[in-house]
This record gives structure tokens, C-alpha cells and sequence, in this order.
């Protein structure tokens, strides 16, 4: 044999292998190197995990379902766990959907960083299992609403809709110009809208702390409600007692003293006619207030004593 077949022959033999090995530990994820630890969740429904599934953690695979049993308390899910991966005992445990075609997985959730990390022989308990609805359930579930929908009511609602807007274009165009206007409004004052929207934050940020405050005052601020009432109503009946007492007592007293004072008073319009001619040389004089109270503040001025000038004549 030539040496350049025998040389072939190793190349093939050595692909050959390199290629099972990769399809071995690549693809159908068989390291013979790797060690597992064999965990049971325990859960109510499988919610559509089978025994090909992936196990992750945030966002990484940890590992794959190897079984899936029947209790008489639900399932028993038997996971296998890369034994290099530290996964935390106090960890959630979630059943998601990995697209819209439904391929399930399982995602552990630790709730804190750091130990104890689950060992081989370890249980999850239901109450930690959380299943999403599968795309079968949420078909059916709404197939059943859509089974309690009531067609006639819903043609009624769409004929109903299509009256009230037949014949109604330009009310429809006035609206969405409103529309339109309002939309422009608020671009051009985004600014003071803004600005408006920092000032309650403000505001609210000021009166941070007081809720207390006015929790305590609520009591006083009812008492004085119930206060301010008593004495409204107070003001009433002394409106009524008031209204009695004028009319009654005091009213026939004040026409009986105006009858007296009547007769007394002067006639003041014959007193005016009578000083008339008296008083027209006065009527012309008009008093300036100004002149008066700037030769006051002059003579005596704020703060300090009185001052006196005299001309003397040349």
C-alpha cells in the first residue's frame, strides 16, 4: 500500500472520529467527562415540558429533563445538572415558553447569590414551581371567550356604530382638525408644559414628610367643621330671635320716639336760606392742604427740633 492511501485513510478515520465526537458532545450534548446531579422538581401539571427540555439560569443551559412521572400529588420532573454549575437550594423554578410554537423549558430562578447550591438527590417543592399556561391552554382559553360572546349584540353595537357616523364626515374632519390643533398646541408649548410638569414634581417633592402631619390634624380640622355648623346655626336663631324682638319691643319704641324728636329738629333749609348772604363771600376761598402740611414738616421736621425763619426786611 502507498503511502499517500495509508495517509488518507488516517485524514478519514481521524474526521471520521473528530466528527462523532462533535455530534456526540455538540449536538446531542453526551460528555462523557461531565457529571450530573439528578434533582426532582415536583409540580401540578407539566405545563408542557417533556423529556428533551432544556433546564436554564439566567439565561444559561444547566441542563435537560430526563424524566417526567406520575404521583398521586401531580408529577415528579427528574432533571439532570451540569455538577459544575452552582444553583442555589432557595431558588424559584419557572415553565416558560421559548417562542410562539410552544417548545417549553424550564428556568431556575435563584433568589439570592451564594450557598447552598442543590446537590444529586435534592427535591423542589410545588409551592416554588411556577407553570405558564402551554399555547393549547390559551387556544382553549379563548375559545371559551369567544364562545360567551353574543354575535347578534355585537352585529347591534356594529350597525349602531356605522349610524352614528353616516353622514357625519365634516363633524368627523372638524375633529380630528381638533385634533390636529391640540397636537400642535402642546409641540409648540412643550416647554411651559414641561416646565409645569417639574413644578408639580416640586411641589409634590415639598410636601414630602407632611402627610403625617395632616393625618394628625384631620381630627381638629372635623372638630372645627363641627364648630364652625353650631355656629351658623347659632347665627340663625339669633336671626330669628332678632327678627322678633324688632318687631315686637322695639319697633312701636322707635316710632314713638321719632314722634317726639320730629317736632324738635330745626329746619335746617330755612337755617341755609338764612346764611346764605353770610357765607357767598366765603365760597371762592379754597384751603390748600399741600402748601399747609409742607410748612408743618418744614417747622418741624422728623427727628429733630423745631426750626424758625425770619426775613428781615432791607
Amino acid at each position: 500500500m502507498r503511502s499517500s492511501a495509508v495517509l488518507s485513510l488516517v485524514a478519514l478515520l481521524v474526521l471520521t472520529f473528530a466528527g462523532v465526537a462533535y455530534l456526540t458532545v455538540g449536538v446531542l450534548d453526551m460528555d462523557p467527562r461531565r457529571t450530573d446531579n439528578h434533582v426532582t422538581v415536583k409540580m401540578e401539571s407539566s405545563g408542557g415540558l417533556m423529556q428533551t427540555s432544556q433546564v436554564t439560569s439566567r439565561g444559561m443551559k444547566i441542563g435537560t429533563v430526563q424524566a417526567i412521572s406520575v404521583t398521586p400529588d401531580g408529577l415528579d420532573v427528574s432533571i439532570a445538572l451540569d455538577a459544575s454549575k452552582d444553583v442555589a437550594v432557595d431558588s424559584d423554578v419557572v415553565v416558560a415558553n421559548l417562542s410562539a410554537a410552544g417548545e417549553q423549558y424550564m428556568d431556575i430562578r435563584p433568589r439570592h447569590s451564594g450557598g447552598p447550591y442543590l446537590q444529586n438527590g435534592d427535591v423542589i417543592e410545588s409551592t416554588r414551581v411556577t407553570a405558564a399556561a402551554t399555547v393549547s391552554e390559551t387556544l382553549q382559553l379563548g375559545d371559551a371567550l369567544a364562545a360567551q360572546l353574543d354575535t347578534s349584540a355585537l352585529s347591534g353595537l356594529a350597525v349602531t356604530a356605522s349610524e352614528a357616523i353616516d353622514g357625519r364626515d365634516s363633524d368627523i374632519d372638524t375633529l380630528v382638525e381638533t385634533f390636529r390643533f391640540l397636537a400642535a398646541t402642546l409641540r409648540d408649548k412643550r416647554t411651559q408644559i414641561e416646565n409645569l410638569y417639574d413644578n408639580a414634581q416640586q411641589v409634590g417633592r415639598n410636601g414630602y414628610g407632611y402627610g403625617p402631619v395632616l393625618t394628625d390634624a384631620a381630627p381638629y380640622v372635623g372638630e372645627t367643621g363641627a364648630g364652625v355648623t353650631g355656629l351658623l346655626e347659632s347665627f340663625n336663631q339669633y336671626s330669628y330671635v332678632a327678627s322678633d324682638v324688632w318687631d315686637d319691643p322695639l319697633g312701636p319704641l322707635a316710632v314713638r320716639i321719632d314722634g317726639y324728636l320730629t317736632p324738635l329738629n330745626p329746619d335746617l333749609a330755612l337755617i341755609a336760606t338764612l346764611l346764605k348772604p353770610y357765607t357767598a363771600p366765603i365760597k371762592p376761598l379754597r384751603v390748600d392742604a399741600g402748601s399747609i402740611v409742607d410748612v408743618l414738616t418744614t417747622v418741624f421736621p422728623r427727628g429733630g427740633p423745631a426750626k424758625l425763619s425770619v426775613e428781615m426786611p432791607n
